[in-house]
């Protein structure tokens, strides 16, 4: 008996040395991504766009073109102001928000809550957050888009074995972003019951630090994101 003790506390620890090694050189990874990309932005179109959010409104991971803002401006020819940075919580949007040019848009797109649901921010918290962040939305577009991250404990950055632990905070996470959007009459993107094919090809659709996307990965994403467009303003995607 003594013996599997000793066997099982050398694998145990062998587990924790080896996630620790991985998941380091998957930080680095990813702020060598942060460092170098750069939100997607365009100064003319014929709608203007209002994008905020975390890393992935900025893109990271993916040219910036291919990413759901880059996308929706091309579908839209829209002229994009994005303020998005990575890292950001749904606290830090109202500083995004601050920093707008216009005063009303013909479309807003807020992509965040995915850090919230790895830091695990208080739920309590998140919704009073959400709530100002959506209000402060509506006032300047009638259109606002909420996308938030899905199934986050599913990516490759996190251990197998405690990965669901990231995608239950996700489940809650998703609780006020919805009863949120429902309130402001937000078109909300539900990428928690989207599904998507990330798990059939992992390297194809998440980007080497295994957290962030690829362009096929945001190109997902913005099909879902086309979808709810068409759904609750029918034919404003193709209103070129």
């Amino acid at each position: 008996m003594k013996y599997v003790v000793v066997a099982v506390a050398l694998i145990i620890v062998a587990y924790a040395v080896y996630q620790y090694v991985r998941i380091s050189r998957l930080v680095d990874t990813s702020e060598q991504l942060v460092n170098v990309a750069k939100p997607f932005s365009r100064s003319e179109g014929r709608v203007h766009m209002l994008v905020l959010g975390d890393s992935t409104a900025v893109g990271v991971g993916s040219n910036s073109e291919e990413t759901v803002a880059g996308r929706l401006s091309s579908a839209l020819d829209a002229s994009i102001e994005n303020y998005a940075m990575s890292g950001a919580r749904t606290r830090d949007i109202a500083a995004q928000f601050s920093l707008r040019q216009k005063g009303t848009y013909d479309i807003v797109l807020i992509q965040i809550g995915a850090n919230d649901v790895i830091r695990f921010t208080s739920l309590e918290q998140l919704r009073d957050d959400i709530s100002l962040v959506l209000k402060n939305a509506k006032e300047v577009s009638d259109r606002v888009v909420l996308l938030t991250a899905g199934r986050v404990g599913d990516a490759p950055f996190f251990p197998r074995a405690f990965g669901w632990l990231w995608t239950y905070r996700a489940s809650q996470v998703r609780s006020p972003f919805l009863a949120s959007a429902e309130k402001y009459e937000v078109a909300y993107v539900d990428l928690y019951t989207a599904k998507d094919p990330f798990s059939s090809n992992p390297t194809r659709f998440y980007a080497p630090d295994g957290l962030h996307l690829t362009g096929d990965g945001y190109g997902f994403w913005y099909e879902e994101v086309s979808k709810v467009i068409e759904s609750k303003w029918p034919g404003y995607l193709h209103e070129r």
